[in-house]
């Protein structure tokens, strides 16, 4: 038999932080895949595979995968199609004939240079809601919870050991 519902512990979704990380990512990327999609007909991972490669140069797609925290599975799809609209060619490496490397193409480089400024607008307008000084502790909370998170992910997710 279980317990009464007048006894049993619930959590509270709107105070628990992680629910609301993610509620708040996932309504963010939603609003932000539909700009690109309508406007660039790219999706959220092809547009962080853009930014990573703008970012760092041609890479492995293991690298991408790192980079942007991303699954291997799903650069490999995002790569397939970013290949077919032309935006990345897959290069073999010449030092690892195993290896490939995936770089932008001159159409990857304009998407690249007119989706920065939409990004920097989306950046700057949600970060309006706050002042200055709520902008940099949002900043210095995040770092913290991404290195916690990445501290997480090495130890292979939560146990008792580690609660």
């Amino acid at each position: 038999m279980s317990a009464p519902q007048s006894q049993r512990r619930t959590i509270i979704l709107e105070d628990f932080i992680p629910y609301q990380l993610s509620v708040t990512a996932g309504t963010l990327s939603g609003a932000i895949s539909d700009l690109f999609e309508r406007k660039y007909r790219i999706q959220i991972p092809e547009w962080r595979i853009l930014m990573t490669l703008a970012e760092n140069g041609p890479l492995s797609a293991f690298e991408v995968a790192d980079k942007s925290s991303m699954d291997r599975a799903r650069v490999s799809r995002a790569q397939r199609r970013m290949t077919d609209l032309g935006l990345i060619i897959i290069n073999t490496d010449e030092m690892d004939r195993r290896r490939t490397i995936l770089e932008l193409t001159t159409a990857g480089w304009q998407i690249v240079d007119t989706i920065v400024p939409d990004a920097d607008r989306t950046g700057d307008w949600l970060l309006a809601a706050l002042d200055e000084e709520e902008q940099k502790q949002l900043k210095n909370l995040l770092r913290k919870l991404r290195l916690r998170t990445l501290e997480l992910q090495e130890k292979g997710g939560f146990s008792d050991d580690l609660l």
